[in-house]
């Protein structure tokens, strides 16, 4: 159940980084990578 959730954590955040680079807006680069930085220590923290 976990692995799984990580798992789907983990795709969220490599597609969530590959946004700005589709939009070609670095703006939101940073936005992003705030978020998926903050998803990977709530998920070392839950875990």
């Amino acid at each position: 159940m976990i692995t799984s959730i990580n798992l789907i954590a983990g795709i969220g955040v490599i597609v969530l980084n590959l946004i700005p680079l589709v939009l070609k807006k670095p703006r939101y680069l940073l936005l992003t990578s705030l978020l998926s930085l903050l998803i990977a220590l709530s998920l070392i923290f839950f875990e």
